[in-house]
């Protein structure tokens, strides 16, 4: 297992006159997992579940181990990208590129249903269009709810944008019920750390952490390696478990990396 240092820059808000470094602690590489989009911690058995954009499912020990897996590849809709586990429900979700739906499985990987998540919020605008250019990439949940990613380029007020979406799921269906509107484009992932949510985007890999009360960024951190093998990386999950460490999911290089997270 190689050693892997990342700088992470720190940028009070959006501005960069204010800088410090922070250096994460590296863990590094943990396991090869193809087409690796999404990535979530799972409290009630301390391990990490992995989504793939080629219909794969798996589940990893914190140390990255295969503990299992599962092939959906069968299913019409298989881009898998995001993936959360729902501590209140007791339940995995996975977000569907293409479809726009969650499926959601039991701690086994076992397929229970399909939620269906409408279009537009309460305003009547188009959030989410079924279409090859944008679509959902990641998905966390909190005790605030749950929050689904349009990964886009476009803006509000345009339609499809990029935005973070909070769901009211019932059994089969979700709801819009708010647009973070954060400000960013091409997010890619989405995870909850103390209550603060924190998004990814892969195109020029940030890590950014988000206040919900304010509607306000508080940091960006940007993610340099100094290992040639990392070059190119296309970070497109985000987790952190109950020790402080910080996983990511590069689906460029089909790799899942563990960080101490400072």
């Amino acid at each position: 297992m190689f050693k892997l240092v990342l700088i992470l820059t720190f940028l009070l808000g959006c501005s960069s006159s204010s800088t410090t470094n922070t250096e994460i602690s590296s863990f590094g590489e943990i396991a090869k997992v193809k087409e690796a989009s999404g990535i979530g911690y799972c409290s009630k058995n301390n391990t990490i579940y992995v989504a793939a954009d080629n219909g794969m499912l798996f589940q990893l020990t914190t140390n990255g181990e295969l503990l299992r897996q599962k092939n959906l590849s069968s299913i019409k809709n298989h881009d898998f990208e995001g993936i959360a586990y729902d501590a209140y429900n007791d339940e995995i979700l996975v977000a569907v590129e293409g479809s726009d739906n969650i499926l959601v499985f039991d701690l086994d990987l076992n397929k229970l249903r399909t939620v269906n998540v409408d279009r537009t919020d309460d305003q009547g605008r188009l959030i989410l269009e079924k279409d090859k250019e944008n679509g959902l990439e990641g998905i966390a949940v909190s005790e605030r709810g749950i929050y689904l990613s349009n990964q886009s380029f476009e803006r509000l007020p345009k339609n499809d944008p990029s935005v973070v979406v909070k769901v009211n799921l019932d059994f089969d269906s979700a709801q819009i019920t708010d647009v973070i509107d954060h400000g960013y484009t091409n997010i890619s992932g989405l995870s909850f750390y103390q209550g603060t949510l924190y998004m990814v985007t892969d195109s020029n890999n940030i890590l950014i952490k988000y206040d919900l009360d304010t509607d306000t960024v508080l940091g960006s951190y940007k993610i340099k390696s100094f290992d040639s093998k990392l070059k190119g990386a296309g970070i497109e999950g985000v987790t952190f478990d109950a020790q402080g460490n910080i996983y990511f999911a590069d689906d460029t290089n089909g790799k899942i990396y563990k960080f101490k997270f400072n």
